[in-house]
């Protein structure tokens, strides 16, 4: 009970630290979005609910934070949960290849929907961020996910922990 109370409270430290901090790292160059792996593991890993509503949540505390057009991330992320979902039933999900190529091309299709929506909404062209960019991005993001999927799959574990030892006397 006690992991549902503090998952959106987690979520919102992600995000935060994320934007924040993580910037900081990358000398604003390219951002590294542990949430957009969070998002690829839950589509791999957890049910269409869990993960959904993870996936929802996870994308409205980063529209709040940082996004310009509201309800951006949301889409994205529930979008790329999808296909992380169907990818998932079709392929063995725990090769690091797949999952470093996965993500990447997760990474560049949420590039390439940011510039879009740019494009149409605000009449900007920032086509050019696409390979200076969301490239670099991509490669990055696929090279950090198999080590994060592996942190992510030792924490998963914490819910579903259990007191196996047999009741002692008092």
């Amino acid at each position: 009970m006690i992991y549902y109370l503090l998952l959106p409270l987690l979520l919102l430290f992600l995000v935060v630290v994320q934007t924040t901090i993580l910037d900081l790292f990358s000398l604003g160059w390219i951002s590294i979005e542990i949430s957009l792996i969070v998002v690829i593991y839950a589509g791999f890993h957890l049910d269409a609910l869990r993960g959904g509503i993870l996936s929802l949540v996870i994308g409205f505390f980063l529209d709040c934070l940082t996004s310009a057009i509201f309800g951006l991330y949301t889409f994205l992320y529930i979008l790329i949960f999808c296909l992380a979902m169907i990818v998932a039933g079709r392929v063995y999900g725990e090769k690091p290849t797949l999952i470093a190529s996965f993500t990447g091309f997760c990474t560049l299709l949420e590039g390439l929907v940011i510039v879009l929506f740019y494009r149409f909404v605000f009449s900007a062209d920032i086509l050019y961020a696409l390979p200076e960019v969301f490239l670099p991005q991509a490669v990055v993001m696929g090279l950090l996910s198999p080590l994060l999927f592996r942190l992510l799959h030792r924490f998963e574990v914490f819910p579903h922990a259990a007191d196996t030892r047999p009741a002692r006397r008092i």
